[in-house]
């Protein structure tokens, strides 16, 4: 219950200064530049080409990386956040404390903004909490739905953030994107070293205990252990060779923010996670688990969705 009331007043504080800064129209924190990314990218002739501020030197910089076609078809849009050094940024459920970016689409006719995506977090353990972050340049995907057949055209997004160190600040930016052209390439190459999930191991819901269970074949986990931590800001090579941390979940709490590790035995892994429902908290959406399941040590190495309905009856609020 500390978790997320720390998770609710930091979030409520980020996204007051957010819009006292959207009001003023002045940049807070940070500001946002051109900046040409891979060539494919490039082919996609979707850089932003306008300041949207004063260069001042910050901890953050967003800037608009072109446009990626998503397996489901959907158009995305990709932001790159680029982090200076010793500075952290938060994953979309950012564990004991801190918060995750939000980013709201200007008006444009016939098209909405769909649930971003957000690429494999790094975890950050100190003796007070456990936090999941980026503390390396990443790329954001927010796809978006429009009329069918129809190329994503030129947009803005306004973009608010919490970064810390030994404090923490709130940033903004305006991004604008030129219209999408020509052919996309896959959201695959907009990683950046960064994985993004595929589709998820088998887990299962025991509603008497009230616990999820997640198994599944321990060779992605073995082959993820193999690999070298080059990351000097990475867990130590004693994590575990796989484990899960769980998104935000309307209805269900969890007892601490994670990880949870799991249990490799006879070429398979096992996890178990135990809940806590909350139909009263679910503001009238399905119980869902959503995790997602880490393989290895880096940020850049495999990982996967859990995405389980609990299939309990919601009552609305």
């Amino acid at each position: 219950m500390i978790m997320r009331f720390r998770f609710l007043v930091l979030t409520v504080c980020m996204l007051g200064a957010a819009w006292q800064v959207f009001l003023n129209d002045k940049p807070a924190v940070a500001t946002m530049q051109a900046h040409p990314t891979t060539p494919m990218l490039k082919a996609a002739g979707a850089f932003n080409t306008a300041n949207a501020g004063a260069q001042d030197k910050t901890p953050v910089k967003a800037t608009a990386a072109g446009w990626v076609k998503l397996a489901s078809g959907q158009t995305a849009a990709v932001v790159r956040f680029e982090i200076e050094n010793g500075w952290h940024m938060y994953w979309q459920n950012p564990g004991d404390s801190g918060a995750p970016p939000l980013a709201q689409l200007q008006a444009v006719n016939g098209w909405t903004l769909l649930e971003p995506i957000f690429p494999r977090p790094s975890i950050l353990k100190t003796p007070d909490d456990t936090e999941f972050v980026y503390d390396t340049s990443w790329e954001w995907l927010l796809p978006m739905q429009g009329p069918d057949g129809v190329a994503a055209p030129a947009c803005s997004f306004d973009l608010s953030w919490m970064v810390c160190k030994e404090r923490c600040i709130v940033g903004q930016a305006r991004v604008q994107f030129a219209a999408a052209t020509g052919e996309l390439p896959a959201a695959g190459l907009a990683r950046l070293g960064r994985s993004l999930a595929t589709v998820g191991s088998v887990a299962t819901f025991n509603i008497k205990d009230q616990t999820i269970t997640i198994s599944g074949n321990a060779i992605n986990a073995t082959s993820a252990a193999s690999t070298p931590n080059t990351n000097p800001n990475s867990p130590s090579n004693t994590a575990p060779a796989v484990q899960c941390i769980p998104a935000v979940m309307p209805g269900v709490s969890l007892q601490s923010a994670g990880p949870f590790p799991a249990t490799v035995a006879n070429e398979k892994f096992t996890l178990t996670i135990p809940l806590e429902i909350q139909p009263h908290n679910a503001l009238g959406k399905p119980l869902v688990f959503n995790g997602l399941l880490l393989f290895g040590q880096s940020s850049g190495e495999y990982c996967e969705n859990i995405h389980l309905p609990l299939n309990m009856q919601v009552s609305q609020p």
